[in-house]
């Protein structure tokens, strides 16, 4: 016959569909459980998303052995055997029994959807930091200890009254003090019986050991009510204790949170780290482009201060020849003067033959003039175009330089990047 524990699982796979949506205890993150044959298969376990079903029937074991409501116990950054990971502990529990750990081992952590599984299948109530049975598991479960527990102690003889009975009705639950006063209490009663059975008439020695028997009993009421303080004493702590169980798990789910972040956070600083490096590859690529023409840029510079010796030479060679040209336009101004008086000269003079040989030689020597202006006028327009080529020229080395401020303005920019 199938386990009650995983026949109500399964049913509630049947009810809510296969997979399904397991909440969480907080009600508003899910994970996904699927069902299978051998087990359970959850996506918010990395490494074993694998739950057997044995796993749930230890898991409602453990919380039976515990009184119906046990703590969950925290795995993380702990071994079995820990404060925070004992044998009575859910997680520890199930380590154990399930997976054969043994103190002093990792755990991992699968209590999480252990105990959502079984809030989830109606068969616990999941709370902060424990996990207890629904009323139906418990009344089955205090049934079955009221049973064990009747077959397991039997009562002894009343002999001593009704208080030394009441005292041994859960020993397990009792410090070890008390417990040493039991067995105290215990060999007493036991010398009791033993003296009672060899020396029936020896009733003062009886009489002594009840005295014994009756301080004792002070002594154990007195233990009783320091036992009490100390429960309440125990219940306040562990009310402290399930409060920063809480927060705890509460500060667990933000770093689980935070981690998650971090490793998005160090894909990107990756990504932005091969980014970088590309664009590192391409300023050295551009740098040794600018070092190219840095190196033509000096060249062009070098080939323009050349070009400007040059034209400094040429502007020499014009200045002179516009001297030579002045020279020559006021040596033709004072011959043109010279001929008009010559011509008045002639007309006075037109019926002497001198006049006529010397006009005629005026004539030739003007013509003569004539030619030479002609040929400075040539070479004035011959310097004219020399100058023209020279103020281009100036204009393109002008222009060449800045173009070179330009680039080097340039190549600052890319050195501040």
């Amino acid at each position: 016959m199938e386990d009650p524990v995983i026949s109500k699982i399964k049913s509630q796979f049947d009810k809510k569909g296969n997979p399904s949506k397991i909440p969480l205890m907080s009600g508003k993150k899910f994970f996904e459980a699927r069902s299978e044959m051998d087990g359970v298969y959850v996506d918010n376990l990395k490494k074993e998303p694998f739950l057997p079903w044995e796993i749930f029937t230890e898991a409602v074991n453990c919380i039976k052995e515990n009184g119906g409501k046990v703590k969950k116990g925290n795995a993380t950054n702990s071994r079995l055997g820990d404060p925070n990971l004992g044998l009575d502990t859910l997680e520890g529990y199930i380590a154990s029994k399930v997976y054969g750990c043994k103190i002093g081992d990792p755990v991992l952590k699968r209590v999480t959807p252990v105990t959502s599984i079984l809030a989830w299948a109606e068969i616990c109530k999941n709370t902060r930091g424990q996990i207890g049975l629904l009323s139906e598991e418990k009344e089955v479960h205090t049934s079955e200890s009221k049973k064990e527990t009747s077959q397991a102690f039997t009562v002894e003889e009343k002999k001593e009254g009704s208080t030394v009975d009441s005292v041994y009705i859960h020993p397990d639950n009792k410090p070890t003090e008390m417990r040493k006063l039991e067995a105290e209490l215990e060999e007493k009663i036991q010398k009791i019986k033993e003296l009672n059975q060899q020396t029936a008439g020896r009733e003062k020695e009886i009489g002594r050991m009840k005295t014994e028997l009756g301080a004792h009993e002070k002594l154990l009421l007195e233990k009783n009510t320091e036992l009490q303080a100390l429960q309440e004493k125990f219940t306040e702590k562990s009310e402290e204790a399930k409060c920063l169980e809480s927060k705890i798990i509460e500060k667990e789910d933000e770093i689980e949170s935070v981690k998650e972040e971090l490793r998005e956070k160090v894909e990107n600083i990756k990504t932005l780290k091969e980014e970088l490096s590309a664009k590192e590859k391409e300023i050295e690529g551009l740098e040794e482009s600018i070092s190219m023409k840095d190196k033509d840029l000096k060249t062009l510079a070098e080939e323009v201060i050349t070009r400007a010796g040059e034209m400094k030479k040429i502007e020499e060679k014009l200045t002179l020849k516009e001297k030579k040209i002045n020279t020559m336009e006021t040596m033709l101004t004072t011959a043109e003067e010279n001929v008009k008086k010559l011509e008045k000269q002639l007309s006075a003079f037109e019926e002497e033959e001198k006049l006529a040989v010397q006009l005629r030689e005026k004539e030739e020597f003007i013509k003569q003039l004539k030619g030479t202006l002609a040929s400075k006028e040539e070479a004035f327009s011959r310097v004219s175009e020399e100058n023209r080529k020279y103020k281009m020229q100036q204009k393109l080395a002008s222009e060449g330089l800045r173009q070179i401020e330009e680039k080097k303005a340039s190549k600052k920019w890319w050195k501040r990047l």
